[in-house]
């Protein structure tokens, strides 16, 4: 990620560089830049020496002439670009933005910002190409590029924590595990989780019963949930969350998606139990956390493979029908879901 390069550059206070930012983790993204942003704004009349250029207000040209003017009342300014579609950028924009980079003075840095939908992981890995690639590069060579991954296991835990500790409030660890099962891994998401969670317990600790009750669940948990009943053949329980999920606006074709990750992370669990694996081990061949594969053993251990293959087939088999329908079909997918929480009956 080159986070502890970046960190240094940002105390040191380094100019002349170009600056790529990228990756699926908006969060630290955004920290980062506003870093950046911080060091221009505290500076005498800073709207003279930040200049911020979108897709519409973006040509090489007004970058060169943004870089040419020198900084006004400082020894250094920014340009900030963001919205630049780079798999779409063309060749002569690339080139060009590169020879104006070419020519940066040490007075000034380039940060440019990409949003996840705006330079894909294959792209920024070199694993596709585009006229981007040699603005990706140049980057890489003689700037830096950083690329901010999404926050797993025990760094995410201790990143969440920080935030506990800032506000002087313990929190266990089942209480972070219970948070990045029920919230997801979005760091925005747990900011704003755990703030709220801290003013809730303020004074004691934080315990993982308190996240049942405060927190949002999101829709992978619910689905989660959803599966855990339909292996248990709890047709009410399956009509109730599903129903939830479809009223808070959730799409049909992603619930059998996730629906279908779910068993097949169910039939790896079983395959690893049975064959005699630790929880570890089998937490490695997901790439999750132990305390995942604890919630999937007691539903792994009770459907068979049977039901699983069976469950996983239909699943596959109802995603391919539902690109289809040419009306809502929610009611549909519910029917389906019903059937498969009554496999045993229709086994029979």
């Amino acid at each position: 990620m080159n986070d502890d390069i970046l960190k240094a550059h940002i105390k040191e206070n380094v100019k002349g560089k170009c600056y790529l930012f990228c990756g699926e983790e908006e969060y630290t993204k955004d920290h980062y830049s506003s870093l950046m942003l911080k060091r221009v704004q505290s500076l005498p009349m800073p709207e003279f020496n930040l200049t911020e250029f979108d897709e519409a207000s973006y040509t090489p040209s007004a970058l060169a002439q943004c870089l040419e003017d020198l900084p006004y009342m400082s020894d250094y300014k920014l340009a900030l670009v963001r919205g630049l579609n780079f798999a779409k950028l063309a060749q002569r924009t690339v080139d060009e933005t590169v020879e104006v980079l070419d020519t940066l003075p040490d007075y000034a840095n380039v940060l440019f910002i990409a949003r996840r939908d705006e330079l894909s992981a294959k792209l920024a890995a070199k694993k596709e190409k585009a006229p981007a690639s040699a603005l990706i590069d140049y980057a890489e060579k003689n700037g830096l590029l950083v690329v901010f991954e999404k926050q797993t296991g025990l760094r995410l835990k201790k990143w969440i924590k920080r935030h506990f500790d800032a506000e002087n409030v313990p929190v266990s660890d089942e209480a972070l595990e219970r948070m990045i099962a029920l919230c997801g891994e979005d760091m925005y998401t747990l900011h704003g989780e755990a703030l709220k969670l801290a003013a809730y317990c303020r004074g004691r600790s934080v315990a993982k019963e308190d996240v049942a009750r405060v927190c949002c669940s999101n829709e992978s948990y619910r689905v989660f949930d959803l599966t855990k009943a339909l292996t248990a053949g709890n047709t009410q329980a399956v009509h109730e969350i599903y129903n939830s999920l479809i009223k808070s606006g959730s799409s049909p074709f992603m619930i059998i998606n996730l629906i279908s990750s779910c068993i097949t992370d169910m039939t790896v669990v079983k395959a690893g139990l049975e064959a005699g694996k630790t929880v570890q081990e089998i937490a490695r061949t997901l790439k999750t956390f132990d305390w995942a594969v604890r919630n999937y053993m007691p539903y792994s251990k009770r459907a068979s493979f049977a039901y699983l293959e069976y469950a996983a087939a239909k699943c596959s088999e109802c995603a391919i029908a539902l690109k289809s329908y040419r009306t809502d079909a929610a009611c549909d997918i519910e029917f389906f879901l019903l059937r498969l929480a009554n496999y045993e009956e229709i086994k029979a």
